[in-house]
């Protein structure tokens, strides 16, 4: 039996608060589709989306980032979720996107993300200072 649309989102949910694709990735249709539109990505097929969304985990990590809040919110149609994250880490947190996910069959078929690309620069160029302030030579005494 396939797994609801709610049954989804909340393995969705577990997932993206740990920054970890692993928990839903198998729920991917063979053909799913991720996109990021105002960046014009799109990426075909479920072994992509899943090594595309495990490399953003990897990246929010080495920035820092540790956890996200997750919101779900149902479509009416029945079809799907938005899901909303505000991500986090020792301090800091912003809001990072928003994606509508579209389940059908008891699959993830596709998933539209609208990151925050602003505030991901401002993470991107603090982290940097971070590194640089880190390799810095500390005045000898």
């Amino acid at each position: 039996m396939p797994r609801t649309v709610s049954e989804i989102a909340a393995l969705v949910r577990s997932g993206l608060s740990t920054l970890d694709v692993a928990p839903f990735a198998a729920l991917f249709a063979a053909d799913a589709v991720y996109e990021v539109p105002f960046l014009g990505q799109r990426i075909e097929g479920r072994d992509a989306v899943v090594a595309t969304l495990t490399a953003g985990g990897v990246r929010a990590r080495a920035a820092g980032l540790t956890k996200a809040q997750v919101t779900t919110t149902f479509a009416d149609s029945g079809l799907g979720f938005v899901v909303e994250l505000v991500v986090s880490g020792p301090g800091v947190e912003f809001p990072s996107s928003v994606g509508i996910v579209t389940v059908s069959n008891g699959e993830i078929t596709a998933y539209r993300d609208y990151p925050d690309t602003s505030a991901a620069a401002k993470l991107e160029r603090s982290s940097a200072e971070r590194v640089v302030k880190a390799e810095s030579p500390q005045p000898v005494e």
